[in-house]
């Protein structure tokens, strides 16, 4: 007979590992996807994949990204409400655009259809209320909340773990930071690598706290 407790653990180490799957392959995924349909090198944010050919992969992930961040769950009521609002705030960095920004490509090549074919599909002017939201919940929740769990005498995995997650939120923080310094001081510059730094340590921490790879506990140990 099938244990149902075991079958819970596996979905939500599933869950966990869809979420950073998704953070990590979504920059990546965009970008290359420009440069290959059409010749876009690169933007001044992830954001501004918007107004590419790329626009449904990017709401495409964030939408489901929301979605599984709003599943999530711990024992701690807190941690499920930050969790669901975080959610929300993905969601709502795909739906609520910023504003029209599009790449130097496009405007060469296609100045004809950008009025048409490259329009916004959602309301302007939330785009970065979303965005920060997103980010400093999500910095919550790994560098604070991951660890919250760790039993009085943790294994060697889970150990590891917690020292990954402090990395990960450092990372994100330090990304962010970046991100204030290139808007505050040099308006119009590309933020694109510090935001994907900043996602991908929220991916890779994601990965870790749903034991991908080699950060499984041995079987018959806790995990968290």
């Amino acid at each position: 007979m099938t244990d149902p407790d075991k079958e819970l653990v596996v979905s939500y180490l599933t869950l966990r590992q869809m979420i950073g799957w998704v953070g990590l392959l979504m920059p990546i995924g965009v970008r290359v996807g420009a440069l290959v349909f059409e010749g876009i090198g690169s933007t001044d944010s992830i954001s501004a994949y918007y107004y590419t050919g790329m626009r449904d992969v990017f709401v495409s992930a964030l939408v489901l990204s929301g979605a599984l961040l709003s599943c999530y769950r711990t024992p701690a009521l807190r941690d499920s409400v930050v969790a669901i609002v975080a959610g929300i705030a993905a969601t709502g960095i795909g739906l609520f655009p910023m504003d029209p920004t599009y790449a130097p490509e496009i405007l060469r090549k296609y100045p004809d259809m950008v009025g048409r074919c490259y329009i916004p599909r959602g309301l302007l002017g939330f785009h970065f209320i979303f965005v920060g939201t997103f980010f400093v919940l999500s910095f919550y929740l790994v560098y604070f909340r991951f660890s919250a769990f760790t039993p009085p005498t943790p294994n060697p995995a889970k150990v590891l773990r917690n020292k990954i997650y402090k990395i990960c939120g450092a990372v994100m923080l330090v990304a962010f930071a970046a991100i204030g310094v290139l808007a505050f001081f040099e308006q119009g510059a590309s933020i694109f690598w510090p935001e994907t730094v900043a996602v991908g340590a929220f991916a890779v921490a994601w990965l870790v706290k749903g034991q991908t790879f080699f950060f499984k506990d041995r079987p018959g140990l806790a995990s968290a």
